[in-house]
């Protein structure tokens, strides 16, 4: 009978220590583990999504902006490591940031929905009239906007994403009427848009 040595002894090859004196994964590992970090942001993304769609603010390209930029930090940043060929060494740095970012996200979701729900004001109601009608085709679907005049200073315009069927009752040149409201934390909302 043959007793094999090596039995129940496994080799793993890594990359040497880190600065700190810990072992590096390898790329492949850091990927996947990178990969399942990115899942974080799942949560902030679709509760920004709900609440968007729920309680539209009415200055929505600083909010998307802000919201793009911290979804896409972590991911620039790790495209960066990679040209780099750094990906194992700063992985525990990109885990940080996927993780800060997810929270950030998180945060203005909740900001935003708790905006729209926790407003107990009363609203307000404008009537405008309709510049334009527009709507685009994507993956999502048909989005259907109206843009109106504006009657808040230094703007001239307002775009509101409609359903459909308001979206065919309106016409260009008609009144359209604006539900307003103030928003728990003063980012004002809009609520139902009726062409007259």
């Amino acid at each position: 009978m043959q007793n094999n040595l090596t039995t129940g002894i496994e080799l793993q090859l890594r990359k040497g220590p880190d600065h700190s004196g810990n072992s590096l994964p390898s790329a492949k590992d850091a990927k996947k583990s990178l990969n399942k970090y990115s899942l974080l942001l799942a949560p902030g993304i679709l509760g920004g999504l709900l609440a968007y769609v729920v309680y539209p603010p009415l200055d929505q390209a600083p909010l998307v902006i802000f919201g793009l930029c911290i979804l896409f930090l972590p991911m620039v940043l790790q495209f960066r490591s990679l040209l780099r060929k750094r990906l194992n060494e700063d992985v525990r740095g990109l885990r940080k940031a996927y993780v800060y970012s997810s929270i950030v996200l998180a945060m203005l979701a909740l900001l935003l929905f708790l905006n729209g729900w926790l407003d107990r004001s009363p609203r307000s109601v404008v009537k405008t009239i309709l510049i334009q009608k527009k709507f685009s085709r994507g993956r999502g679907g048909t989005q259907y906007i109206l843009t109106v005049s504006s009657w808040r200073p230094g703007r001239s315009i307002e775009d509101f994403y409609v359903g459909p069927r308001a979206f065919k009752r309106a016409t260009v040149g008609k009144a359209v009427i604006v539900e307003l409201h103030p928003g728990y934390f003063g980012l004002p909302w809009s609520g139902n848009i009726s062409p007259e």
